[in-house]
């Protein structure tokens, strides 16, 4: 595993950016004020307003590290959250905020030389996309070959829940040796193209064998677990399957 960087508290932070990804997920892009957040691809950050009237929160970076040290989020505008409240509608671009981290150890093996499958459901997208954007940098992505390839599937329910679909689908597009699949588990057969549902059921029609793959899965709860028993039913490796969960409201932090 790459050695993390030590965690900073309380760094300042602007919000620079709002845009509504679907009608309930805000991607946020924040910028450094004076120090930077340094972080390894899929690692966390902690999230307060500048006055702390807000409780903390735990949020996925959604971007591999920039020269600008920018952050993007992924926000789940939940009812009656506090926090996801305030950052994804409350808060005025401009405003401050206080970032801490990074923590987690959702982050690439550099021993691992075999294909990637990333799975993510709904603003679990967050984490594979640090990833998916780190394996591009360093070039990861641009070769054919199948034993090195990198595949990223996303679950959504409708068309309106797939979180940047056209950038991702772009950036396949553009990258010889990366897939990206959209599946949607609330459309019925017939009105959308193929795959449907959800991903324990569509996942073999993918890859017959995780054997060789690194897996990454990044969630709801409940998705976590189905998504890891489908890789495990597979041939995935204990030891080359790793799992985030994510949850509606971000779980508080219980640090000192």
């Amino acid at each position: 595993m790459p050695l993390a960087p030590l965690p900073d508290e309380d760094v300042e932070f602007a919000l620079t950016g709002r845009r509504w990804c679907t009608p309930v997920v805000a991607g946020l892009t924040l910028q450094p004020l004076e120090a930077r957040i340094n972080f390894v691809p899929g690692q966390y950050v902690l999230l307060q307003d500048q006055e702390r009237r807000v409780p903390v929160r735990s949020y996925s970076v959604a971007n591999a590290p920039r020269e600008d040290a920018t952050l993007d989020v992924l926000v789940t505008a939940v009812p009656d959250g506090p926090t996801s409240t305030w950052l994804a509608r409350d808060a005025a671009v401009g405003d401050r905020l206080l970032v801490s981290g990074p923590y987690g150890t959702f982050v690439a093996d550099p021993d691992h030389a075999g294909p990637t499958l990333y799975l993510a459901g709904g603003s679990g997208l967050a984490p594979a996309l640090s990833l998916v954007e780190a394996a591009v940098a360093r070039g990861a992505t641009q070769d054919p070959d199948p034993a090195r390839r990198h595949t990223l599937l996303f679950c959504g329910r409708t068309h309106q829940d797939v979180i940047h679909h056209e950038r991702l689908t772009r950036l396949a597009a553009e990258q010889p040796g990366l897939d990206y699949v959209r599946t949607l588990t609330r459309v019925a057969d017939g009105g959308a193209p193929a795959p449907l549902g959800r991903v324990p059921a569509v996942l073999p029609s993918l890859v017959e064998d995780l054997s060789e793959h690194a897996v990454y899965v990044s969630g709801a709860p409940g998705f976590v677990d189905a998504c890891t028993r489908a890789a495990q039913d597979l041939g995935a490796r204990p030891g080359r399957l790793h799992t985030e969960e994510f949850y509606a409201e971000p779980i508080p932090w219980h640090g000192d």
